[in-house]
């Protein structure tokens, strides 16, 4: 699949250009139905539901319990395996630049099937700019829906339905992602959703949440103030001059004023008294860099500061950042994180979201499919078909950017069965599962990727040898092998890459 475009922003004019085999991204589109779509500044999510056919094997036990004689059971087959074909419901969810978006329009109305669908659910603040677009390239009626309202309804799925879905950054220790267990009960906790602004949500159940304050001191001033301090446009840019920044060139200390730390008011020295404090009295030129890392200290620590205010005014403990600001950058991770830390003195943590780029598009494909009652069921997360974990930065994964550009897939599929907690727990909300953390444990890592590197080859061979009569059994079976070794090597050179914590029971 070749996409093209073009974008002019500002002074930046960028070719929009990639060449992709279409299932990589667009996967299963002849199947798909029921669309959404979340567009906001720069991003837009796709969200589409198609089913999915493939084999199952089953196995049917014999009892010889009651034959008395070896004679009787001589020969006799202790199981039988049977193939089936079942169909399982999938969820499709792509993100990708605004630039992108008429080529894929394109794209998909080139090669989608269903006629069925007559209206796609639409969020997010561009949806009224791209609506006659949309309405002409697929012949679908927009339906718009709340923002906010998708945005929580896509975190309470996720929460819900993905293990480790939540994590801790923690940049300078040995692991810098800290996957936290999934509560039996999500509820309730406070989401601070950084846009443009600062929307401060309380969420107390499936369907009731209150926005209890925000600020306009966002992601937007930051964007701004660093355009006009540095003259850079781009935000990503923004973001990598701050990570090469020293604020304490810029930033006024309190050892500044005071020669050392104030004891008396637990203030220490290297703390910042004035944000951008010297420019005022310091007659030299700051670099870009400085100043956009003083910058991202002074806007992160006033929504650290609102966020704490808010959590103990109402008691929350659970405080989740979302947000094109944070967009998966360590940068910006770390200084909400030391900006928290910093004012509840350790007791509240900053916790992010694997998929918090989706919530919008997550919650819009909700709302449309609320006849069928998606919340019945569960979910799982299809690795084989989703981007990692911190696919949208491009200096953590430069291999995977190179090959599908700024194109991020989810994938989930329906469980056949609803997962519950394990009734026989007396308490399900204190049960710790004995697991290994193999992003950590570096020795049980490399023992079980071996394990299943040797174990390759014996796995292709009994695959084609389970459909011996399918003339694409080998073709498959090898398009298989090169996969799965893909993934093998990339969670031995990058595991937090790997979308998910892996653990071994």
């Amino acid at each position: 699949m070749a996409l093209s475009g073009g974008v002019d922003r500002g002074s930046h004019s960028m070719d929009k250009s990639i060449t992709l085999p279409p299932d990589e991204i667009f996967r299963n589109l002849e199947n798909a139905k029921r669309f959404a779509i979340d567009i906001g500044g720069s991003l837009t999510k796709l969200a589409y539901y198609s089913t999915v056919q493939h084999k199952v094997a089953k196995v049917r036990s014999f009892d010889h319990s009651t034959k008395v004689s070896v004679q009787e059971t001589d020969g006799d087959p202790l199981y039988e395996i049977s193939v089936q074909e079942e169909i399982t419901a999938r969820l499709h969810f792509i993100k990708f630049e605004n630039a992108y978006i008429e080529t894929c329009l394109d794209f998909i109305k080139d090669h989608l099937v269903n006629t069925e669908t007559k209206v796609i659910k639409a969020t997010g603040g561009g949806a009224h700019k791209f609506k006659d677009l949309i309405e002409k390239k697929l012949k679908l009626k927009v339906d718009k829906e709340d923002e906010m309202t998708c945005l929580i309804k896509g975190c309470n799925f996720v929460l819900k339905n993905i293990p480790h879905e939540a994590f801790v950054y923690a940049k300078h220790a040995d692991s810098e992602f800290r996957f936290q267990h999934t509560h039996p009960d999500i509820f309730p906790y406070l989401l601070i959703n950084i846009g443009s602004g600062v929307s401060i949500v309380k969420v107390e159940a499936e369907d009731k949440f209150e926005r209890i304050g925000g600020s306009s001191i966002g992601g937007g001033t930051f964007w701004g103030l660093g355009a006009l301090l540095t003259k850079t446009k781009r935000f990503d840019e923004l973001l990598q001059l701050a990570s090469k920044g020293q604020h304490t060139n810029v930033d006024m200390l309190v050892k500044d004023i005071y020669g050392g730390a104030y004891g008396s008011l637990g203030l220490t020295g290297d703390l910042i008294a004035s944000s951008f404090g010297k420019s005022a009295t310091t007659d030299k030129e700051f670099s870009k860099e400085d100043m956009a890392k003083s910058l991202l200290h002074m806007i992160s620590n006033d929504i650290g500061q609102l966020a704490c205010l808010y959590a103990k005014l109402h008691n929350l403990t659970r405080v989740y950042f979302g947000g094109f600001f944070i967009r998966g950058h360590p940068v910006t991770m770390h200084t909400i994180t030391y900006s928290i830390n910093f004012f509840t003195k350790g007791e509240v943590q900053a916790l992010f979201l694997r998929h918090e780029g989706y919530l919008g598009a997550i919650g819009a494909f909700l709302k449309g499919a609320e006849e069928d009652n998606p919340n019945q069921y569960s979910w799982g997360e299809n690795y084989a078909g989703s981007s990692g974990l911190m696919s949208v930065s491009p200096e953590l994964n430069p291999v995977q950017r190179a090959r599908s550009g700024t194109f991020d897939m989810l994938e989930m599929d329906r469980l056949e069965r609803q997962l519950v907690n394990l009734p026989l727990l007396q308490d399900p909300t204190s049960y710790i599962p004995d697991t290994v953390d193999l992003t950590e444990d570096v020795l049980a890592r490399e023992y079980w990727l071996y394990c299943f590197e040797e174990a390759l080859d014996g796995v292709v061979k009994r695959a084609i040898a389970s459909q011996k009569d399918q003339p694409k059994a080998v073709e498959r079976a090898e398009k298989f092998r090169q996969k799965y070794r893909h993934k093998l090597q990339t969670l031995r050179h990058q595991p937090l890459l790997s979308r998910r914590r892996m653990t071994w029971p």
